[in-house]
C-alpha cells in the first residue's frame, strides 16, 4: 500500500531542497546532477564559469572536460560508482569564454530505499586562478633549482673563491675552493664568522668596515689583501664584495669574489725589477754621453762651429728626451714597490706655474701656452713631484696637437680643492679610451695608428702622485674637439 506524505510536509521537503541548493549555490561556482551512471548530465547551474544546461545533456565531456583529463576524470567516476562513495577530484575544464581553466568538483551519490544510487548531487568551485598561481609558482621553483644547479657547477669548478656573508657578517656559503684555502669542511666553515674562519683580527675588521660599507651605500667595493692558504702558504688575493638586494630594494646578503694573484704579483716584481735595473744601467753611460755632448757643445760655440753646435743642440734634445723616459720607468718601478716618497711642503700653485710656464715657453717653440691663475691657491704636497705632474700633462698636449695650436693652463679654487685645467685643441680622445687613459701603459688607438711615441706611463704617473696627495684626475674630450685633463689637490688651510 503506498503511503502519501501530506502536503504539508511536500511544501517543507520542497523548501528544504530550495534552502540546500541556495546553500550550495552560495559557497560554489557550479552545481549539478548526474545520473547513476554518470552518462547522462541531468542538470547543471554555472554562472559564468560554465555553461550552464537545461536539460539533460549526454556529450557532456567534451563540451565540459579537458582532452587532457578525460580519462582521469572516467577513472575516478568508475571508482566512484564501484565504492558507492563521494566523487572527488580537481582537473581542467573548458569555460564558458572558451578558455581552460581548472575545477575543484565533489559529488555526492543519491540512494534509493533498496540502497542503489538513483542520482548524483555535485558541487564545484572555480580554481583556477589557485591553480594557475600553483604552476607559476612550479615553474619558478624549477627555474631556481634550474639556476641553483648552474651555479652550484659553475661555483664547484672555478679557482676563484666565491661566498656570501649576512649582514651580520656571518658566511652562509662557502666555494669548494674557499674551503680548500681554508682547509675545512663546509659545516665547519658555513655559519661562521671571519675570526671563526682563521682571518687574523686586522683583516676580520677590515672585511667587516667593508660589508657595512656595502650595506650602507649599496655600492660594490674592491681591494687588495694577503692571507695564508692552508696548503700554498700565503698568498695575495684581489677581491670584490658586491650587494645582493631584495624586493625593496635593500642589501640581504653581500656576494663575494677572490681571485689569487699571487703569482700575477709575482710576475710584475720580476718585471719592475727588471726595468729598474736596466734604466740604473742606461742611466750611468747616458749620463757620461750627456756630459760630453755640453762639453763639444761649448768647444764648438767657442769654435764658431755653427753646423757642429746645430747637430749638438740635437742631440741634446734626443738624449734629454732618453733621459726623461728612462726617469719614467725607474719611477713606475718605485710605484709599483711603495718606494716613492712625497715630502710634503706648503706652497703657492700660481708660483710652480710661473716656474712651469718659465720652462716651458724657453723649451717649447712649436706652440702657444698660456698660463692662468688665480692668486692664494695653497697646498700641502710636493713640489718637485707635481711639476712632474704639469710637465707630464703639458708634453702629452704638446704630442697630441697640431703644431702652432693653443695650450691653455688654469688653476682656480673649487670648494675645498685646488683645480688645474690643461686643455688643447688636439684629435680628442674617443669615448671608448677614456676609462682607460690613467692606466699603466695603456696607449690610446689613434696614437699608435698615427705612429707617435710613447710607452703609456706619463699619464699613470701623473694619475698615481695625485692619488698619493689625496687629490684626483680625469680628462673631458670629444673626437675633433680637443681635450681638458684635470687634475685637483685638497687646499692648505692655515691653522
Amino acid at each position: 500500500m503506498a503511503h502519501h506524505l501530506p502536503a504539508d510536509n511536500l511544501k517543507k521537503l520542497s523548501e528544504s531542497e530550495e534552502r540546500f541548493r541556495a546553500l550550495v549555490m552560495a559557497t560554489s561556482d557550479v552545481v549539478y546532477r548526474m545520473s547513476p551512471d554518470w552518462t547522462v548530465l541531468r542538470q547543471l547551474e554555472g554562472g559564468d564559469f560554465l555553461s550552464g544546461v537545461g536539460e539533460p545533456l549526454t556529450d557532456w565531456m567534451p563540451k565540459y572536460i579537458h582532452p587532457i583529463d578525460q580519462q582521469f576524470v572516467k577513472d575516478a567516476i568508475d571508482d566512484a560508482i564501484r565504492g558507492r562513495h563521494i566523487f572527488q577530484l580537481e582537473h581542467r575544464v573548458l569555460q564558458a569564454d572558451g578558455t581552460i581553466g581548472w575545477t575543484s568538483s565533489k559529488a555526492v551519490p543519491i540512494l534509493g530505499d533498496n540502497g542503489e544510487i538513483v542520482e548524483w548531487f555535485g558541487a564545484a568551485s572555480d580554481i583556477t586562478p589557485r591553480k594557475r598561481m600553483e604552476e607559476d609558482l612550479k615553474r619558478a621553483r624549477d627555474e631556481a633549482e634550474q639556476q641553483r644547479r648552474l651555479n652550484a657547477i659553475v661555483t664547484s669548478n672555478t679557482p676563484d673563491l666565491v661566498y656570501v656573508f649576512d649582514p651580520n657578517y656571518v658566511f652562509t656559503f662557502a666555494n669548494p675552493a674557499l674551503l680548500t684555502m681554508w682547509g675545512k669542511t663546509w659545516d665547519e666553515a658555513v655559519g661562521k664568522r671571519l675570526l671563526d674562519n682563521g682571518y687574523e683580527p686586522w683583516h676580520a675588521e677590515m672585511h667587516e668596515r667593508e660589508i657595512d660599507h656595502v650595506i650602507a651605500t649599496k655600492q660594490a667595493i674592491r681591494g687588495e689583501v694577503a692571507f695564508p692558504h692552508a696548503t700554498l702558504g700565503r698568498r695575495v688575493y684581489d677581491y670584490i664584495f658586491s650587494p645582493v638586494f631584495n624586493a625593496d630594494g635593500e642589501v640581504e646578503a653581500i656576494a663575494g669574489t677572490t681571485r689569487d694573484i699571487s703569482d700575477i704579483k709575482e710576475n710584475e716584481q720580476r718585471k719592475n725589477d727588471f726595468i729598474s735595473m736596466v734604466s740604473h744601467e742606461l742611466k750611468t753611460p747616458l749620463t757620461s754621453v750627456i756630459s760630453y755632448v755640453q762639453i763639444t757643445q761649448k768647444r764648438a760655440a767657442k769654435n764658431n762651429d755653427t753646423v757642429a753646435a746645430d747637430m749638438l743642440d740635437r742631440a741634446g734634445v734626443q738624449l734629454g728626451k732618453m733621459t726623461r723616459m728612462i726617469n719614467g720607468f725607474l719611477n713606475v718601478s718605485r710605484l709599483e714597490s711603495g718606494r716613492i716618497q712625497i715630502d710634503h711642503e706648503v706652497f703657492d700653485i700660481a708660483a710652480l706655474m710661473k716656474e712651469v710656464e718659465d720652462e716651458a715657453k724657453a723649451s717649447i717653440l712649436t706652440h702657444s701656452i698660456e698660463f692662468e691663475s688665480q692668486t692664494g691657491l695653497t697646498v700641502n704636497a710636493d713640489r718637485e713631484k707635481i711639476s712632474q705632474v704639469f710637465n707630464n700633462l703639458l708634453s702629452n698636449a704638446v704630442k697630441y696637437s697640431p703644431s702652432g695650436s693653443p695650450i691653455r693652463v688654469d688653476a682656480k679654487l673649487s670648494g675645498n680643492w685646488v683645480e688645474i685645467a690643461m686643455h688643447d685643441e688636439g684629435a680628442g680622445i674617443s669615448k671608448d679610451d677614456l676609462p682607460r687613459l690613467f692606466e699603466r701603459y695603456y696607449r690610446v688607438k689613434e696614437a699608435e695608428a698615427n705612429h707617435i711615441a710613447g710607452f703609456g706611463i706619463g699619464l699613470y704617473l701623473c694619475s698615481e702622485i695625485v692619488k698619493l696627495h689625496g687629490g684626483k684626475i680625469w680628462a673631458e674630450s670629444e673626437p675633433g674637439k680637443g681635450s681638458t685633463f684635470y687634475f685637483a689637490l685638497p687646499v692648505h688651510k692655515a691653522e
